[in-house]
């Protein structure tokens, strides 16, 4: 049965606005902590022992080995991210690995504005309250059992990513997290099932809805093979993935089937009557938002690159006659991981002017010149997902994706499949370290580490056959293949 009415929403005013509290400052001095520097600083020394040739240069030598090291700190996070995005630019420059140019030409790209100008935007809408009505009408709308909840949270993640795509994590993770606690559902499966619905829906529609995180890969690629996008573009080579958003919450709601019915419409509602009729501070975001969809949908018309809809957007909210954006908004803009970004992105730029991505498509190519289309792209699937073990996913996408569009151009693939499959398996992982927006949601304490690593190994597995069997399939059917 569900809570009362009074215990409910105390429960749901003190928790919808907890955030998770994710310690990345090591305790002094402790074993992990010197394992993870040991690792860290030792592999990258090992590299620099390797004999330099004709083909390995000292120069490629250095730049693995700084890389590498970079990479090291972001995977372990044994300080803050911040810090390696600073080091690893700088670390290029000093060595003369490459010119200012190509170590700070992602700067000048418009990726990092567009991660920022969608912060901001997410910021601006999130104070409102618009984001949490339109999660309350999702559940209201796919009813109040269990399963409901599971579907109508993944509802409002499609739209919600619809309005400000790739920034719906935290508002959903505050969001689920809140209907545990006022459910007193504590640390269950029925937990573990809303906070995983969460962070499905928060991040699935990434894959048929275009967004900055994807823009990481065509910005990183740009030296090979520049990419214009458009937002249908995007959705029609994406739209079998649709159904998989779907099945993953039905995988979902079967392995993390409550042990008894329960009903929370009644519950839902109230809440979303207490929030009364919608503010004209509401509807004021929800017209700008409607003006970034448009904008998006018409790129294929107007020919602006449509990453910077999210500056113009969010720009918007500040502007006389809207001003919905408050200075607390722009302050709680997370500047750092603008730098982690475009110090990722930096690894292809420099990858590129040394000539990294030729000698790794030279290597990849006999192998995957004999495995076909299929084996091919399932090899690219393979080397991101192992590659996620010790990187993270936004540093695959900016150290692979020039080369491996340089081993579809050499096989006769469109590199826009490649760049599917590597956005594809970034995104599959098996423990929370591995990608820190997922950690975001098992970092809230709900969710077991046994049940997380299963029900992500069983998403890894519906993902290598959808790309197998149903997204290129299709892609040969539409002609990307």
């Amino acid at each position: 049965m569900p809570p009362t009415t009074q215990m409910k929403n105390t429960k749901m005013k003190e928790v919808l606005n907890v955030q998770p509290v994710i310690n990345t400052n090591p305790k002094v001095m402790d074993k992990k902590y010197l394992i993870f520097w040991v690792i860290t600083i030792a592999l990258p020394l090992a590299i620099m022992l390797i004999p330099v040739s004709e083909v390995f240069t000292a120069q490629l030598r250095l730049y693995l080995a700084i890389t590498l090291c970079a990479i090291f700190m972001f995977a372990f996070e044994a300080i803050p991210n911040l810090i390696p995005a600073l080091l690893l630019p700088s670390a290029y420059l000093l060595t003369k690995l490459a010119p200012a140019a190509a170590v700070f030409g992602p700067w000048s790209t418009y990726i990092p504005w567009m991660f920022m100008g969608g912060i901001l935007l997410a910021n601006c809408i999130e104070t409102t309250g618009l984001l949490r009505r339109i999660a309350y009408w999702s559940i209201i709308k796919t009813g109040g059992t269990y399963n409901g909840i599971l579907y109508g949270i993944l509802l409002a993640g499609i739209i919600l990513n619809l309005l400000i795509p790739a920034q719906a994590v935290i508002p959903l993770a505050a969001f689920t997290y809140g209907i545990c606690m006022a459910l007193n559902l504590g640390k269950s499966k029925e937990s573990a099932g809303i906070m995983l619905a969460g962070a499905f829906a928060a991040l699935l529609p990434l894959f048929f809805f275009y967004n900055p995180n994807f823009a990481v890969v065509l910005g990183a690629a740009s030296t090979v093979h520049p990419v214009k996008m458009t937002w249908f573009t995007y959705f029609f080579h994406n739209l079998p993935n649709i159904p998989w958003a779907f099945l993953c919450i039905f995988i979902t709601s079967k392995v993390f089937k409550p042990s008894k019915p329960f009903d929370v419409k009644d519950f839902i509602v109230e809440e979303h009557k207490r929030l009364g009729p919608m503010s004209i501070l509401e509807k004021k975001a929800m017209f700008v938002c409607l003006l970034l969809i448009a904008f998006l949908m018409t790129g294929g018309l107007h020919g602006i690159e449509i990453g910077w809809g999210f500056v113009i957007a969010a720009a918007l909210m500040y502007m006389p006659g809207i001003n919905v954006g408050t200075d607390q908004d722009i302050k709680r803009i997370n500047f750092p991981i603008l730098f982690f970004v475009t110090a990722c992105m930096a690894i292809g730029s420099v990858a590129n002017v040394l000539g990294f991505g030729k000698l790794l498509a030279q290597a990849l190519l006999p192998i995957m010149s004999s495995s076909g289309t299929t084996g091919t792209i399932g090899l690219v699937w393979l080397l991101c997902v192992v590659a996620n073990f010790l990187m993270t996913p936004l540093a695959i996408m900016a150290a692979f994706s020039a080369p491996l569009a340089e081993v579809a151009l050499g096989l006769g693939i469109d590199p826009l499949a490649f760049f599917y499959t590597i956005f594809h398996a970034v995104d599959q992982i098996i423990f929370p370290y591995e990608y820190v927006l997922y950690l975001i949601y098992f970092a809230f304490g709900l969710i077991t580490i046994k049940d997380f690593m299963k029900i992500f190994s069983i998403k890894m597995v519906t993902s290598i056959i959808l790309i197998l069997f149903v997204l290129i399939p299709y892609w040969k059917l539409i002609g990307l293949l």
